[in-house]
């Protein structure tokens, strides 16, 4: 599977009405493509078993790749200058883990992601922003870990505390990792203040991965606008957006 969020080229606001998400990539460039396969061709040769060839994958792609963790970094920043966070680091070794043929589950969580790996000798986790200690393969410390992350105990939780009431736990696509990008995007240009980016990552977002939070976060980037410096208009017709967004969301949900 590819994923979306690989190259964000544009996006188009257009008022009153519509948002487009444009110039948006559906896959890797072919240079960092490459790059990938050639880093997992480089490791297949090792006669390993799957766990312990998942392992070696986990340190030999934070000594290469996953280098310098940022929060917010995309997956280009990854190849381009070693950042990463929770998303952008699970892409990179998701993508890894199916080019080796070891099978895997994506799981989200209120403010992470991480991967539960199914080989022939038992499950693993692997949790990217953990360098360390980010590869789990005993029983009792991966039921931990995991109740931890259920329980929303984690530290850096970048300002997003209005999650704190809900709780996601659930297994997700890699294309809806892209979703999740433009949504921290969303977060992102929120906390510099500029909230008309915020609400056209938002929509992005949505229109790739309807979720809880962007439900939560919808007003409180509201408030934020209604107080801001913008024009009266520019006010309306976001607000408008919004209320749109949420109404459509709220029939989806009454429909299934």
């Amino acid at each position: 599977m590819r994923i979306f969020f690989s190259v964000i080229l544009s996006l188009i606001f257009l008022f009153p009405g519509q948002i487009k998400c444009q110039g948006v990539a559906t896959d890797l460039s072919q240079t960092y493509a490459n790059t990938i396969s050639s880093f997992t061709k480089s490791l297949s040769k090792k006669q390993a078993s799957e766990i312990r060839l998942a392992k070696l994958l986990f340190n030999k792609a934070h000594r290469h790749f996953l280098k310098n963790y940022r929060a917010y970094s995309t997956i280009n920043d990854v190849f381009e200058r070693g950042n990463y966070d929770c998303l952008s680091g699970t892409y990179f070794l998701s993508q890894a883990l199916s080019q080796l043929g070891i099978k895997h589950r994506i799981m989200e969580t209120n403010y992470h992601i991480f991967l539960i790996l199914e080989t022939k000798k038992g499950d693993a986790l692997m949790e990217s922003t953990d360098r360390f200690q980010g590869f789990v393969t005993d029983p009792e410390k991966m039921e931990e870990r995991i109740n931890r992350y259920r329980s929303n105990k984690i530290k850096n939780l970048s300002g997003q505390l209005y999650l704190s009431h809900i709780k996601i736990y659930r297994e997700i696509l890699q294309v809806q990792l892209a979703g999740l990008q433009f949504f921290n995007l969303a977060v992102e240009s929120y906390h510099k203040n500029d909230l008309i980016a915020s609400c056209q990552y938002l929509q992005c977002a949505r229109r790739i991965y309807d979720n809880p939070r962007i439900e939560e976060f919808t007003p409180i980037l509201a408030m934020s606008i209604s107080k801001s410096q913008l024009s009266e208009d520019q006010k309306i017709n976001l607000a408008e957006l919004l209320k749109s967004n949420t109404l459509q969301y709220l029939t989806a949900q009454a429909i299934r």
